[in-house]
């Protein structure tokens, strides 16, 4: 995979999570394991070159998921 093509398949992929967090507070409606799973990758961002000012929704939800005290504890791990 090309990194062109890498750039534009994460943003196609940001603009999914976007569109649903635009919808509802968490990706499944309620904190869920969705949440946990998505939130390693989502969280680099600048991995993929997407500039996460684009994806209001994905940069809200990162804020809340980064606020969950569990989440604090586990990346103080890394």
């Amino acid at each position: 995979m090309t990194p062109a093509v890498r750039v534009a398949e994460a943003e196609r992929l940001f603009g999914v999570f976007n569109r649903r967090l635009a919808e509802t507070e968490y990706l499944a409606g309620d904190y869920s394991i969705a949440d946990i799973a998505c939130f390693p990758w989502l969280r680099k961002h600048q991995r993929f070159s997407v500039d996460i000012a684009d994806y209001p929704g994905v940069a809200r939800w990162l804020e809340a998921i980064s606020a969950r005290p569990a989440v604090q504890r586990g990346l103080a791990l890394l």
